[in-house]
């Protein structure tokens, strides 16, 4: 299921790109967003009763949401259907960009990250759009405690 979120949904957007669903972001016009999910099949993410409407009476599938916080909105989702698998980087979608992650070697990312970074990892991932590089460093594992929040929030 491919996703495009509406601009009350930022925070959203970047966790669902981490969890690996294609999510768009960033689009503010209305319409330009219906047009958008309905060219290329994307569910639209809303908290805007209006936006949802509009693109229920076009044919487009819309999530309504009701929460403010992120954790009470990936359970709405769940309830949608929507997976949330643990976080695995080479799973993930670049959360600025939304495109593809891959491992890369550790030679690649040689002088294209601080070299305390270099000497002390030797995981690394690199978003195939962007460039932007990645490593299982102290974000990572915060993350990974939200993570653990969003899937089992008991």
């Amino acid at each position: 299921m491919k996703f495009i979120a509406d601009m009350m949904l930022g925070r959203l957007a970047r966790w669902l790109r981490l969890y690996g669903h294609d999510t768009l972001y960033g689009i503010e016009n209305d319409d330009e967003i219906i047009e958008v999910a309905r060219k290329e099949g994307r569910v639209i993410l809303t908290k805007d009763v209006a936006l949802a409407r509009k693109a229920e009476k076009l044919g487009v599938k819309v999530f309504l949401l009701r929460s403010n916080s992120l954790e009470e909105q990936v359970e709405e989702l769940k309830r949608l259907g929507v997976e949330f698998k643990e976080l695995f980087p080479a799973n993930a979608r670049c959360p600025k960009c939304n495109g593809p992650i891959r491992a890369v070697p550790k030679e690649v990312v040689k002088g294209k990250v601080p070299s305390k970074v270099y000497e002390n990892y030797n995981e690394f991932y690199v978003c195939e759009n962007c460039g932007q590089i990645y490593w299982p460093g102290k974000q990572w594992r915060e993350m990974l405690k939200i993570d653990r929040r969003l899937r089992d929030p008991r």
